[in-house]
């Protein structure tokens, strides 16, 4: 395990890194401004083939249809564009520290791997959680846009008589539980209790009459919780089929108008993502820098060898979020939180884990 000086050494190495950080997010406020104009150009030959297409065959509701149609496809498919690498970035930030090699050498060592998260169970979880929630929030406004229009969309459907009430009903509650799921992720604070349970949860004895009322309130609001989470993530689908079945509409029936379509809404809500994501990582990295050169750096400056312990697990839980940035060739950056959990393969990092263990209940984090 490394002494006092190579600690201090390691911190300011950080330092280094969250400044370089800094002046990644900076870079990206021209990057957007000009990604703003970029979207434009699918917008306007959207528009110009929504009028051609009207003035050949579609009526107006079934461009209204291909626009539901497609927010619902790029509902359930863009968390996975999300992890596609950038593309002709110069932002240097590396994800490995050390040579591949060396990690997939340490990750061989499964005792040692399962000890730490043996030890460090809802450590981990935590990091998780909360880079979910980083990352989501950023897509709160960008689907809200969507969704909103989709809404509209629906009503003037049901208005002509595009739809029946079944259908129309069924479109409003599954927007609605998306709104009211992203609208959850805006209330969220990572890293404090409160997103399933409403309120943090009571000392009281679970046998007393404030204990019961206090757990009743809890448990109705955590399965509400679910409910939403559950018909955010896993209905869309079954949501799309019903509607194309009720509108007898093919998937690819006019492909070149839906593809528009997605590659509209697909940069629209980049665009907002990059924007709500760089304000987001702005302040997380103002915070991680004044963490580290004016809490952190000082108490290890003047610690004792009996404190370095417990110093050295903040360090390192705090190094494991890694920012990073994804941008396609200078344009639309997101800036994302990435849960680092190679260094828990280092094993000076698994010695530290170990050693410390975590101080953590689970409904701290309910």
């Amino acid at each position: 395990m490394y002494e006092k000086e190579e600690f201090i050494t390691r911190i300011e190495n950080q330092i280094r890194v969250e400044e370089e950080y800094a002046q990644i997010l900076e870079d990206g406020r021209h990057r957007l401004v000009r990604s703003k104009y970029l979207t434009l150009i699918p917008l306007a030959v959207l528009v110009v083939t929504a009028v051609v297409s009207l003035l050949r065959s579609l009526n107006p509701g079934q461009i209204l249809m291909i626009w539901i149609e497609g927010s619902f496809y790029l509902y359930m498919f863009y968390f996975f564009l999300m992890m596609i690498p950038s593309v002709g970035s110069d932002a240097k930030i590396n994800i490995f520290d050390k040579k591949f090699q060396i990690y997939l050498k340490e990750f061989l060592r499964l005792a040692n791997i399962l000890r730490t998260v043996r030890k460090n169970r809802l450590t981990l979880v935590e990091f998780f959680w909360n880079a979910f929630l980083i990352n989501t929030k950023p897509l709160v406004k960008g689907f809200t846009i969507l969704y909103l229009i989709d809404l509209l969309c629906a009503v003037v459907m049901k208005f002509f008589g595009m739809i029946d009430w079944m259908m129309f009903f069924l479109l409003v509650v599954q927007i609605g539980v998306i709104l009211i799921f992203y609208s959850r992720i805006t209330a969220a604070k990572p890293g404090m209790p409160g997103f399933f349970v409403g309120k943090p949860l009571s000392e009281n004895d679970v046998f007393t009459p404030e204990g019961l009322k206090a757990w009743l309130y809890v448990g109705i609001f955590c399965l509400f919780t679910c409910l939403i989470i559950v018909g955010a993530m896993f209905f869309p689908g079954m949501t799309l089929g019903q509607f194309l079945s009720d509108i007898s509409l093919v998937p690819g029936e006019y492909p070149l108008l839906l593809a528009l379509i997605l590659i509209t809404q697909g940069l629209i809500l980049r665009y907002f993502q990059g924007v709500e994501s760089r304000k987001l990582m702005n302040t997380l990295n103002e915070h991680h820098l004044s963490v580290l050169r004016e809490d952190l750096l000082p108490r290890v400056s003047v610690s004792e060898p009996g404190d370095l312990p417990k110093l050295k697990r903040e360090f390192l839980l705090f190094i494991m979020n890694k920012l990073l940035v994804q941008e396609f060739f200078y344009r639309f950056p997101a800036y994302v939180l990435m849960p680092n959990l190679l260094l828990a393969l280092d094993p000076v990092a698994q010695e530290i884990l170990t050693e410390t263990g975590e101080e953590k209940h689970l409904k701290d984090m309910l």
